[in-house]
């Protein structure tokens, strides 16, 4: 203990005195806490199991270090360089890694919750099983991403770039993906109960198997988009373009229907019970026998192009 006492101090004398470069000083469960490290160099330093809560590395190079077990919760790590670094149970909880380079980092099942990750390259990396509950993603480049298994739970999507990511299993309940990129995104057995979905991007997604609950998809185009066997009970869609989609087998429960387009829509075996179609054009659209008994209609148009105001009065 007495030695790593030495260490720290000796870092923080010499970082005093204006030194910057650290390179490849062994570390190594050292209590680093609150330390200032902004602007140094710590290529190939070993801090594994070091004590880095709420430390201030901004641009530190850390290019090669290893911070296996090392704990960076709170950290400030803004703009700073961890390619090739070894992060292995690295604790990175609440911390701040807007502009980090990650290069040649594998965040397999990386703990990032609640991390601020604004504005950063993620392109391609690796995030299967990472917990990024409530993390900060905004106008993120995740593209081809892996975040299969992922827990996105509330997190903050805004803008983000999520196209050909792979998200099958993961789950973005509650979270934010308004005005985000999903173009080409696989999504299969994803948790996307409780979305907010607005003015994304979902070109060429397939939404089959998909748990939409109380998602928020209104105002846009999904047309022939395929929602087979998916959850969309009390989900929200107002205004949305649903031209020749596909529902087979979906569940649209209690779902807000009011002002789609579902021309030439397939809702074969759909669970229509309690759906609001007030407003809505079902001009040539498949529907079961006696699809009419359970649904909201006013001012509806019918699959055979005729106009049904048969509910208007419980509106």
């Amino acid at each position: 203990m007495s030695n790593h006492i030495a260490k720290k101090r000796n870092l923080i004398e010499r970082y005093s005195q204006g030194e910057r470069n650290f390179e490849g000083l062994d570390l190594k469960g050292v209590d680093l806490s609150k330390v200032n490290l902004s602007n140094a160099i710590l290529r190939n330093t070993n801090l594994g199991f070091a004590n880095l809560w709420e430390a201030t590395l901004c641009n530190a190079d850390l290019s090669g270090a290893n911070l296996s077990d090392a704990d960076l919760c709170g950290a400030s790590l803004l703009d700073a360089d961890l390619s090739n670094a070894n992060i292995t149970r690295t604790n990175f909880s609440y911390s701040g890694l807007s502009g980090v380079r990650f290069t040649n980092v594998d965040l397999n099942n990386a703990n990032l919750r609640t991390a601020i990750l604004n504005c950063t390259n993620l392109h391609g990396m690796n995030f299967q099983y990472a917990n990024l509950q409530k993390a900060y993603l905004l106008e993120a480049n995740l593209s081809n991403a892996n975040l299969s298994h992922a827990n996105l739970h509330h997190a903050f999507l805004f803008r983000t770039n999520l196209s050909r990511a792979n998200l099958e299993n993961a789950d973005l309940s509650e979270a934010d993906l308004s005005g985000s990129s999903l173009h080409g995104a696989k999504l299969r057995g994803a948790n996307l109960s409780e979305v907010d979905l607005r003015e994304a991007d979902l070109d060429r997604v397939d939404f089959s198997e998909v748990n939409l609950r109380l998602a928020n998809l209104s105002e846009l185009n999904l047309s022939n988009v395929n929602f087979v066997d998916s959850n969309l009970s009390k989900a929200i869609l107002r205004g949305t373009i649903l031209r020749g989609a596909c529902f087979n087998g979906a569940n649209l429960w209690n779902a807000d229907l009011t002002g789609v387009d579902l021309t030439g829509a397939d809702l074969m075996g759909a669970d229509l019970r309690g759906a609001n179609l007030y407003g809505a054009n079902l001009k040539h659209a498949m529907l079961e026998v006696g699809w009419m008994n359970e649904v909201k209609i006013c001012n509806t148009i019918l699959p055979d192009g005729n106009v049904s105001n048969r509910t208007c009065q419980t509106q």
